[in-house]
This record gives C-alpha cells, sequence and structure tokens, in this order.
C-alpha cells in the first residue's frame, strides 16, 4: 500500500539519520527578527546547486546564501559602471589632451579623497549600521555619474568638471569599498571565505569581459555622455539590491568613542600582527605599482599599433579572461592552504607580465600578456583579501581593509611616474619602470617578513 510504502521510507530515514530528526522535532521556531541573527545557513543544495553541475556549483557555493546574492549582484553591476567610467574617462581626458600624464593625473584626483577618507571608511564601517551606510555611498555615487553625463550630453564639459568629478567618485570609493567587504564576513561561514572574495574577483573581471568593448563601442557609436547614462542606471539598480539585505546583527556590538583614538587603535593593532603588516606592503606591488599599467593603455593602442578606443576596450575585455580564469580557479577549491606562496607567485608573475609588455613590438603579444595580468591579480586579490578576513577581528574589520585601500589610492603616483616616463622615453619604458617597482616590492617584502610565504 501507499501508506505502508511512505512509512517504510521514513522508518529507514529514521534509522539511517536519527540525529536529524531529533533536530527537525526540537529546533525552536524562530521569528523574522532572530531568524536574521542567525548564522548564514549552508545546509541544502539551493537554487545554485540544483541549476549548475557540482564542480560549478561548488565554485558558486556562497551565493546560496539569499543576502549574499543580492551583495555579489550590487558588486556585478556597480563593477560594470566603474570599468564604464574608467574607459570614459581615459579616453575623454587623452581626447582632450592627448597626454598620458593627464590621464593619470585624474587618477590622482581620485585617489586623494582615498587616501583622506579611506581611513575614516573604515572608522564608519565599525561603528555604523553597513547595510544603511552603503545605500548613502551608493546614492552619492548615483549622483556623480548623472552630473557627469548631463555635463557631457549638454556640451558643456571642461577638463576641470573630470578632475573635481573624479574627486568626488573617489570620495565615494574610498567609503564604498571596507564597507561593503566588511558586510561578506557577517554574510558567510569562515570556510567560504576565500570562495566569497573569489566570487567578488569574479564579479569584477566578469563585467571587464565584455563591458568595456560594449562602451567603447557606444561611445564610438553615440557620445561619452551615454557610458555615464548606463553608469547611473546600474547604480540605481546597486541601491535597491542593497535594501533587499538583511545582515545578522553582531553581538559584541559597535565600537563608540571618539573616531580619531579608534583609528588609531586600528593602526596600532595592524603593527603589532606583522600578519597584516605583511599583506599590505605585499599589496603595493600588483595594486598599487603594477594595477596603474591602465594609464598607458591609450598611449600603447594609438601610439604603438595605430588603433582608437575599440582596441583599448578589447584589450580591458581581453584581461578579464584571465581573471574571470583565476577567479573560477580559487572559488572551486574548497581550502586553499598555500595562500602566502599563491600571494608572492601572483605577485611576482604580474611584474615578469608587466615586463613582457615592455618588450611587446607586435600586437598579438599583449594579448597573452593582458591575460596573465588578469589572472595573476585575481589569484592575489583573492589570497590577500580572504586572508585578512579571516585574521581581523569583526569589531576593527572596516579599519583593517581601510588600510589596504592605502595601496590602490597610491596607485595614480606609480600611474603618474609611468606616464612622465612614457611621453618622454616611449611606452615600453614606462611598462618597463612598473614591472620593476612591483618585482622590487615582492623582494622587499620578503627581505622584511620570510614568512609570509607559509601564510
Amino acid at each position: 500500500m501507499a501508506g505502508d510504502s511512505l512509512a517504510n521510507r521514513l522508518r529507514r530515514r529514521v534509522i539511517a539519520h536519527p540525529d536529524s530528526v531529533v533536530q527537525a522535532y526540537t529546533a525552536p521556531v524562530l521569528s523574522k527578527e532572530q531568524a536574521a541573527e542567525q548564522p548564514p545557513s549552508t545546509s541544502g543544495r539551493g537554487v545554485i546547486s540544483r541549476l549548475l553541475p557540482n564542480t560549478l556549483a561548488n565554485a558558486f557555493r556562497s551565493l546560496q546564501n539569499r543576502n549574499f546574492r543580492y551583495l555579489w549582484f550590487g558588486q556585478l553591476l556597480s563593477a560594470t559602471a566603474m570599468h564604464a567610467d574608467m574607459v570614459a574617462r581615459s579616453w575623454l581626458v587623452w581626447d582632450l589632451t592627448g597626454s598620458s600624464t593627464s590621464v593619470a593625473s585624474v587618477l590622482v584626483a581620485r585617489a586623494i579623497p582615498m587616501l583622506i577618507l579611506g581611513l575614516i571608511g573604515g572608522v564608519a564601517a565599525d561603528r555604523f549600521d553597513r547595510r544603511k551606510l552603503l545605500m548613502v555611498i551608493q546614492g552619492w555615487t548615483f549622483l556623480m555619474h548623472v552630473i557627469m553625463a548631463a555635463l557631457l550630453l549638454a556640451g558643456l564639459v571642461e577638463l576641470w568638471h573630470v578632475y573635481v568629478l573624479a574627486f568626488g567618485l573617489g570620495a565615494g570609493m574610498a567609503m564604498n569599498q571596507p564597507v561593503r567587504t566588511s558586510i561578506i564576513p557577517n554574510l558567510v561561514d569562515k570556510k567560504d571565505m576565500m570562495n566569497a572574495m573569489s566570487l567578488n574577483s569574479i564579479a569584477i573581471n566578469s563585467t571587464r569581459l565584455g563591458g568595456p568593448a560594449l562602451i567603447a563601442l557606444l561611445i564610438a557609436a553615440t557620445d561619452v555622455g551615454w557610458a555615464y547614462v548606463w553608469s547611473a542606471g546600474a547604480f540605481a539598480v546597486v541601491m535597491f539590491t542593497t535594501t533587499k539585505i538583511t545582515i545578522p546583527k553582531i553581538s559584541s556590538g559597535r565600537p563608540r568613542g571618539n573616531p580619531i583614538s579608534q583609528l588609531i587603535e586600528g593602526f596600532v593593532y595592524i603593527g603589532r600582527h606583522r600578519v597584516i603588516l605583511a599583506l599590505v606592503l605585499l599589496g603595493l606591488g600588483p595594486l598599487a605599482i603594477g594595477f596603474s599599467h591602465q594609464v598607458l593603455l591609450p598611449q600603447l593602442v594609438e601610439e604603438e599599433f595605430g588603433y582608437g578606443i575599440g582596441l583599448m576596450g578589447v584589450l580591458t575585455s581581453v584581461g578579464a579572461i584571465g581573471g574571470l580564469s583565476g577567479g573560477l580557479f580559487i572559488a572551486s577549491r574548497r581550502n586553499v592552504s598555500y595562500k602566502g606562496k599563491l600571494m608572492l607567485f601572483s605577485a611576482t608573475s604580474y611584474g615578469l607580465a608587466l615586463l613582457g609588455f615592455a618588450g611587446a613590438n607586435y600586437l598579438w603579444m599583449t594579448f597573452p600578456l593582458i591575460i596573465w595580468i588578469g589572472v595573476s591579480q585575481t589569484l592575489f586579490r583573492a589570497g590577500n583579501s580572504a586572508t585578512l578576513m579571516e585574521v581581523a577581528p569583526d569589531r576593527l574589520r572596516g579599519r583593517i581593509i581601510s588600510a589596504t585601500l592605502l595601496d590602490t589610492a597610491l596607485s595614480p603616483a606609480a600611474g603618474i611616474a609611468a606616464g612622465y616616463v612614457a611621453d618622454r622615453h616611449g611606452v615600453g619604458s614606462g611598462y618597463l619602470l612598473l614591472s620593476v617597482g612591483c618585482l622590487a616590492v615582492v623582494a622587499l617584502t620578503l627581505l622584511i617578513y620570510p614568512r609570509v610565504k607559509d601564510l
């Protein structure tokens, strides 16, 4: 009989898994508020597991968490807007001035608030409701993109406008990154931290895969202003997805008191923990020096190979293939116990790829090089971020993340130096300078803290 069949199945389940049955009947019924305070559930296969093969499902396992899905989708769209701004702004400044130094100097305007406000953003992330803070930051960034679009479409834009709005976007980025990143450990389990950080990199690189090329085509077919219309629309959707996130309450509470003393507390903690100090120092290679190679792309595609913005967009997108591949590789690993070696390898290979650009005489040579730059950058970011998230206590997490932003904030200084050399001695010399700087940072880190390879 059907009833007997069901009873037999239930009996076999009880015999095989008695603990699960006891837990099912003794688990308390939680209110909505109590449920929000519980750690994220990792049980069940979820929608991701049902839709993807096992290997891919493992790579995307953190997306089974509803709140992380919304955060990740917001990262995807904000990265799309960021790359649209990067391509549009670089080409706009190059078109207005014809100087790589000018392209890099606009990056400095964006980096100044990162140096000033990045650390403040870390304190704010530790003091206030991170979701509400993220909403305010995204609203500010949306406004900057709307103003830039209006100026461009009205034909009123001048170079100083680009500097001012780059400063405004830098202020938003300085506050956004420590807040957004510090939310992740509140949403996923520690064992999935590397996976979540890798998925963040996948979100960024997947938008680079076709986004810059499409934005370049949009600019070529219409006007630079429409790139900013698109990015403003993307941030409008990001604000909506952020409203859907529920962050579990932190039992230790938020720090109170003087923000300056809290900022000092963060620096003291970093100084006393050489692991974190080494991670910040090592990041100067690929994140501060190496990443600034993008300021040389307009000069590379136009002067060396005789192409325009179309090739610049294609090269940026091709680099994302490497980044996406590196992200998928790391995300599919259940346990990465060699983070230190991974970071050293990726930082070194990044510098060697830049050296290859210095000697690239043919266009075809740039494609494998920029793919490997994407791979090495993603591997480094995933290893660096995951290690920091694992060792940093939640009450200090925002401040520690903001310290790593100093690496990114220093990138324009390297870009200006490389742009200056490229303007006077050729773009290959600019790439050579960046390569030497990146490799020198790796050597210096090993000299100061040899145990970084054992992390």
